[in-house]
């Protein structure tokens, strides 16, 4: 778990229903900032119950898995109490989308604009991952969430050019 040998590989591991998830950081990859593993790794460990090995490693489980990588990058960084500080953004998201979808009557137009909102607002407060914040909170891929920021910036441009 130390950071203090930057020559060596770091490996921090979480179980959940059946399933091993595992974050390693390689040595001469780390940044001076927050960084993420170099790779991660989810298996079924050898005495999962038959259900899990028949079931797999499904989308619910990959869903969860952020939860625990996010864990595991706060414990490589030493960073307090990540999963109090995720809930409290998870929460602080949610409740932010919601006051936006109703100051604008709940529309489907203008979530985009409302998501954009939310993470020029975390970005603004230093969060050190808003895009993956808004992904947990949204349950949404970061792929998806960044063709939805993208068409909330090209209207607010459309809207500058217009004003």
């Amino acid at each position: 778990m130390s950071q203090q040998n930057p020559d060596r590989s770091v490996e921090l591991s979480r179980r959940d229903e059946g399933w091993v998830v595992t974050a390693r950081w390689h040595p001469g990859t780390r940044s001076g900032g927050i960084n993420g593993p170099d790779e991660v790794v989810i298996r079924i460990p050898d005495d999962a119950a038959p259900e899990v090995r028949e079931r797999g490693i499904t989308s619910a489980v990959l869903h969860r898995v952020g939860r625990h990588v996010d864990e595991m990058v706060a414990e490589f960084h030493h960073l307090p109490s990540v999963g109090a500080y995720q809930l409290m953004v998870d929460r602080y998201i949610e409740g932010r989308l919601a006051e936006l979808a109703q100051a604008r009557g709940a529309t489907a137009a203008g979530f985009e604009s409302d998501l954009l909102a939310v993470f020029e607002d975390l970005a603004g407060r230093g969060h050190a991952d808003p895009l993956g914040a808004l992904a947990t909170a949204t349950g949404r891929t970061r792929n998806a969430l960044d063709g939805l920021l993208d068409v909330a910036r090209q209207g607010d441009d459309q809207e500058q050019r217009l004003a």
